[in-house]
């Protein structure tokens, strides 16, 4: 038995997130998830499997995860896999205590205020993380090399790029020959097989078959298998192998052929041996392993055999010049696919985490700066790759220590903002007056009115009420994402962002769009989570009214018990604090009504607050979705829809469910 170097299986990419755990929301889940360890750590000072079975119980009751127990997947190791992020960003330690860090990440996420470069500081406390990340092995942080990357790329970073090429460049040099080489083709599979041969793995592979071929030959049946289960790393052991070393000899036997056979031959062989292949080599879709051996994406009786064999036998494999160079050729091609199919397992991970930092923007086919960040990074381009991982030690400490910014983690991100302003004034000489905080605001204000007026039109917003009740989330998603990209957060709270833009729309356009922007979105301008309960969903000012916007999707006994009292709540503070000229609209799939009962009753009944001050009397307009749908369909003149209002509001039937049904519904439905 030959001592052979075995290539280990890592991936060598970065990993933002955990494959054992992907997470739809990862913003909200998180947050849920250090919260609950928090409370269950009060009570439960140990960390072992029984700790760990019972937490997963615990999440189940927060419906926070649920955590079978008749899996494969013991139900405590599910456990760690949902926690393990956690650990790794520093919101907790390896142990599961949440660390200050961690009851940072609380604190912010109930709260929607931003700071001064216009990103929540729950985003803030992310970006903060992301930055001290280091990922094994790699020379370079990710983050870091991330944002270089961008500036490489003038601010329109190919997705397909970050993918295949970012995620796996570990050093300075890697990353910067990876950029040049993408650069002068834009092919991601050029760049990454060019990646995979000057690769260390590739080296080990060279040296482990010039070991081999010295003194042994390729029909050295039993000594091979040992050589090829050393080069053909696999995640699952060397018995998953063993499909793939079957398609080594069967390409082998091509390659033996390859002058003796006609097309015709070449043809059956292809379709009756090699077609069907891809999960052999550890491709997770078939256009890997098509693409890189044929050229196609399917093979058939009418695909062009001619240029398909062509291809094939002009590939480094076939065109192997002896046998050691096949072996090597096969770990090349072995690994090149492997990498493809693993970067695109990582694709979404890795976005959805990025996505929150709301420092990225999002689009089809390319990732930006938000554009004071790209300011901020391109002052300082030239110390982005020059960082240097910590120790374990180090880092673990630093990892979970609270910092108050981004200058806190590196001395260069120390910002001055009078010369970060200065900077963006050199484009953008508006900043100079409006400042830099102003300015991201209007920016984003710019960016939301090109949304709301190319995606979030009245009838898409109708369309999409249409499915959000009765509850078709999956294809309110699939419409969103056909519009504009995909959404990830709750259905909720996109329900009281559209409700915004409808009432933007029911205005003919007369109310800031810059209203909406306060329930707060992520960075590319749609709604994170549903909003905290300290106010109402949204507040919208036109002229010298307010208007609340609350929403719901919750039903029948449901309702009442969820927005019976936040609601007068919201308007009583909203009138006493801030304006007393303000009504409230209630907004619901379909309305309880008990809970109508409950909500007109303060139109005639005073609020009493805790302090002693009270609200005389408070006008609660409840709508269903559908009757959103009406108003928004018969362009109503904004003037007349006010007038409607007040008419509605100033009746005097107290009944609160037999007001809804014989005189709002009646005003706002079809055929009344």
């Amino acid at each position: 038995m030959r001592n052979y170097t075995k290539i280990k299986s890592n991936s060598g990419l970065v990993s933002f997130g955990n494959t054992g755990a992907r997470l739809g929301d990862p913003r909200a889940t998180y947050a849920n998830i250090v919260n609950a360890l928090t409370e269950f750590r009060k009570q439960n000072k140990n960390w072992e499997k029984p700790d760990q079975k019972l937490f997963g119980k615990i999440l189940g009751e927060y419906q926070i995860f649920d955590i079978k127990t008749d899996n494969k997947v013991s139900s405590d190791k599910d456990v760690r896999l949902k926690t393990a992020f956690l650990s790794d960003l520093g919101f907790t330690t390896n142990e599961r205590l949440v660390t200050n860090v961690g009851q940072e990440l609380i604190d912010n996420a109930q709260t929607i205020k931003t700071n001064e470069f216009e990103i929540s500081k729950e985003s803030y406390t992310y970006l903060k993380q992301f930055l001290k990340y280091q990922e094994n092995h790699f020379e370079i942080f990710p983050l870091l090399s991330l944002f270089y990357a961008c500036l490489e790329f003038d601010n329109e970073l190919p997705v397909d790029f970050v993918t295949y090429v970012w995620a796996g460049s570990q050093t300075e040099n890697e990353l910067i020959k990876n950029i040049a080489t993408y650069k002068k083709r834009s092919d991601y599979r050029e760049t990454v097989y060019k990646s995979i041969l000057n690769s260390n793995n590739t080296n080990l592979a060279r040296n482990n078959i010039s070991n081999y071929f010295s003194t042994l030959k390729f029909d050295d049946k039993q000594e091979l298998k040992e050589l090829l289960y050393a080069i053909l790393p696999h995640g699952k052991g060397d018995s998953f192998k063993d499909k793939t070393i079957s398609l080594f000899y069967d390409i082998h036997n091509f390659w033996v052929n390859k002058n003796e056979w006609n097309e015709s031959k070449k043809r059956s062989y292809i379709q009756d041996k090699l077609k069907s292949r891809y999960k052999d080599i550890s491709s997770k879709k078939p256009s890997y392993y098509l693409e890189s051996l044929f050229s196609t994406t399917s093979l058939n009786n009418s695909s062009d055999w001619k240029n398909i064999i062509s291809f094939f036998e002009n590939t480094s494999l076939i065109n192997s010049k002896n046998e050691a160079s096949f072996v090597l050729n096969f770990h090349i091609l072995y690994m090149f696919i492997k990498k493809l199919s693993v970067c695109e397992e990582y694709r979404d991970l890795n976005t959805r985490h990025l996505k929150l930092l709301d420092i990225f923007i999002f689009e089809y086919d390319s990732i930006k700066l938000d554009l004071v960040f790209w300011y901020l990074f391109k002052s300082v381009k030239d110390k982005l790759l020059k960082v240097k991982p910590l120790s374990k030690k180090e880092y673990s400490l630093k990892l979970e220590a609270t910092h108050q910014s981004i200058g806190d983690i590196y001395s260069f991100l120390k910002i001055n903002i009078t010369n970060l302003s200065e900077n963006i004034a050199t484009d953008f000489p508006e900043v100079k007056n409006l400042g830099l905080q102003n300015f991201a605001i209007k920016k984003k204000e710019e960016r939301l009115l090109n949304l709301v007026n190319e995606v979030f039109t009245k009838e898409n917003i109708i369309t999409i009420f249409e499915n959000i009740y009765p509850r078709n989330d999956k294809k309110v998603r699939e419409l969103i994402k056909s519009w504009y990209l995909d959404y990830e957060a709750t259905i909720p709270a996109l329900f009281e962002f559209l409700l915004g833009i409808s009432f933007y729309w029911l205005s003919q356009e007369q109310v800031k769009i810059s209203d909406i922007l306060n329930q707060g979105l992520d960075a590319n301008l749609l709604p994170k989570t549903h909003a905290t309960g300290g106010q109402a969903d949204v507040i919208i000012h036109y002229k010298r009214r307010d208007y609340l916007i609350e929403a719901t999707l919750s039903e029948n006994d449901g309702q009442r018990k969820m927005e019976a009292e936040p609601v007068p709540r919201h308007l009583a503070k909203h009138i006493l604090e801030a304006n007393p000229n303000s009504l409230a609209l209630f907004v619901a799939g379909q309305l309880d009504p008990n809970n109508l009962v409950v909500l007109r009753n303060y139109k005639f009944s005073p609020w009493y607050n805790s302090d002693g001050s009270n609200v005389e009397s408070m006008d609660i307009l409840p709508l269903s979705v559908s009757n959103i749908i009406y108003l928004l369909r018969e362009n109503m003149e904004f003037k007349e829809l006010e007038t409607s209002f007040e008419t509605i509001l100033n009746s005097e039937t107290k009944d609160g469910f037999q007001w809804y049904k014989n005189e709002v519904n009646t005003t706002f439905a079809n055929g009344n």
